[in-house]
């Protein structure tokens, strides 16, 4: 999946894609760098001229490097494996939360207690979900 965004404050295509082992190549900006990691999930463009008002023919180039850089790794075990790291990783709010609740037991407010460990609210959600 190719993501060329100047501007990209979370981005959430990236997380589709690669929970369902789609190799995202991204612009290296805002959410996307936080997400994909050159060479382990996915391909990083670097960024993008943003003082422009047409296509900056370094964009360009930058884009068409690292597809090539990328499809030279299709089909291969290296590839396979970027794939699988895709798929493996957790962005659910199951761990955030958990160290959140952490914090908020730390304050010490009178009565405050865990709330309950186990299942995710909607387990049968999970079905629906590709797996690596």
């Amino acid at each position: 999946m190719l993501v060329p965004s100047r501007f990209e404050p979370c981005g959430l295509i990236q997380l589709h894609a690669m929970r369902y082992g789609t190799v995202p190549i991204v612009a290296s900006t805002g959410g996307l760098v936080d997400t994909v990691k050159e060479g382990f999930t996915g391909f990083q463009m670097g960024g993008f001229n943003v003082e422009c008002e047409v296509v900056d023919p370094a964009d360009v180039q930058a884009i068409a490097t690292t597809v090539t850089r990328a499809l030279g790794t299709y089909g291969t075990p290296a590839f396979t494996e970027i794939i699988g790291n895709c798929m493996a990783q957790d962005f659910s709010w199951k761990g955030p939360a958990k160290k959140w609740e952490e914090v908020l037991l730390n304050l010490g407010v009178a009565d405050s207690e865990p709330g309950i460990d186990g299942e995710e609210i909607a387990p049968l959600a999970k079905e629906n979900i590709a797996t690596p």
